[in-house]
């Protein structure tokens, strides 16, 4: 009811207690459909982990685990700019072998561009893939990543119809000219994307978590705990989550109804 606002409580034994069991609740409400979404605040991840014995490495891998779903995404969202990580809260030193992993980089894609043509309603979506050393490797100059793993996927998912291209150099993937032509801007590690998107969204982009059950969305900014009760601080990234929560929630809508149609046809 938009006249009132509606409170839950439930028993807990500190803040860092609290914050899991928000999380929690707020899921399997989403999940008995109570609720469109939810939006989730930044929070302090070493706190969490210090404070509990609960590992607690952020939203992203906390609600793939509880939707038991072995991949997911984390889509950045800025007007009509959507970027893409493919590794998110690891270490650097463990970034290669994760996108090493078997069919680890094939799977991201895949269900990534499931995300864009469901929740973002991009029938064929354009993708950039960025390389993971300086100007994307130099063919191998100055690392082989690009030749051993990027190279090949791209050619894989190409072959099942996904409109993916690179892989290009980070620095300069998202650039004036392409952000008006492409869909979606995937980068192998976690600050390779995050820092261009925040400098352009200027901490009003959306996070989102794409391939769950449940819709979630989160500020692109951090705690700020340092600006604190200082005036005049923008709220545009948590409204601007609000206003992505129902676009996807519609967009899903649209899309269960067409699958319905396109049954009722085949069968009919």
């Amino acid at each position: 009811n938009k006249k009132f606002l509606n409170i839950y409580s439930f028993k807990v034994n500190s803040n860092i207690d609290n914050t899991i069991k928000s999380i929690l609740y707020a899921y399997q409400e989403c999940v008995l459909n109570n609720f469109i979404g939810v939006v989730t605040l930044p929070l302090r991840k070493d706190l969490i982990s210090q404070k509990s014995n609960f590992n607690f490495s952020g939203h992203t891998e906390f609600l793939q685990k509880l939707d038991k779903k072995k991949y997911s995404n984390m889509i950045l969202f800025h007007k009509k700019i959507i970027v893409s990580t493919i590794t998110t809260h690891i270490p650097i030193s463990k970034v290669r072998s994760t996108i090493l992993k078997k069919n680890y980089l094939f799977n991201k894609i895949l269900s990534l561009n499931n995300t864009l043509k469901i929740d973002f309603n991009i029938k064929k979506p354009k993708i950039f893939i960025s390389g993971l050393n300086p100007h994307s490797g130099e063919n191998g100059q100055m690392g082989d990543e690009e030749l051993i793993l990027v190279k090949p996927v791209i050619s894989k998912l190409k072959k099942i119809g996904i409109n993916i291209f690179g892989p290009y150099s980070a620095d300069s993937m998202l650039l004036n000219e392409n952000a008006n032509s492409v869909d979606c801007f995937v980068y192998l590690f976690h600050d390779q994307a995050l820092i261009p998107f925040k400098y352009i969204s200027k901490f009003s982009g959306v996070n989102y978590t794409g391939n769950l059950n449940i819709i979630r969305t989160s500020p692109d900014h951090g705690t700020a705990y340092n600006i604190k009760n200082i005036k005049n601080i923008s709220s545009m990234s948590l409204q601007n989550c609000f206003k992505l929560t129902k676009r996807i929630y519609q967009n899903r809508i649209k899309n269960e109804k067409s699958k319905k149609i396109t049954r009722s046809k085949f069968f009919n």
